[in-house]
């Protein structure tokens, strides 16, 4: 009994998928984000109110010009203000999309190169179990193949060297 014929090939190695917590870590960023975005749209709208104010009290003059001017300039920042969090929330819907599908796609692969790697390690142990069965059942042939081949490598490398 050959001692070569009980032991077998395997290929380890490990594969790290983006798993639940860094496609939640991601998720929370993107809400940090948005978060922080919302108190500075409304800075700058109060800010916007407080200019437009002391432009209209330094406006004495030309009062209700003034006035009708600073209402109108204010529905104009007040409905700027409202699309802000509209766009952010939009962004950040995206964002949150972008980071699912390219955590599904990394998984998915990394699911495919499994199996790849499972699959390969199968055919290798089918070719090592073939070549183990033709020298045992002809040893002879083997070794005249083995030094054909040697002789054949020798050859080619040898015509090399000048």
């Amino acid at each position: 009994m050959d001692t070569n014929q009980d032991k077998t090939t395997t290929a380890t190695g490990t594969v790290t998928p983006i798993g639940n917590t860094t496609r939640n870590d991601a998720h929370d960023k993107i809400d940090k984000l948005a978060d922080q975005a919302k108190p500075t749209a409304d800075k700058a709208a109060a800010a916007v109110h407080s200019t437009v104010d002391k432009v209209a009290e330094q406006v004495k003059p030309t009062a209700e010009k003034a006035e009708k001017a600073a209402a109108s300039v204010h529905s104009t920042v007040d409905k700027l203000a409202e699309k802000v969090p509209a766009a952010a929330d939009r962004i950040v819907s995206k964002a949150h999309d972008t980071v699912d599908t390219v955590s599904d796609n990394v998984n998915s692969m990394s699911d495919t190169l499994g199996q790849k790697a499972a699959d390969l390690n199968v055919a290798y142990q089918r070719l090592a179990e073939t070549g183990r069965s033709y020298v045992r059942s002809s040893p002879g042939m083997s070794v005249l193949v083995a030094m054909a081949a040697g002789y054949a490598v020798s050859k080619l490398l040898g015509s090399r060297r000048h």
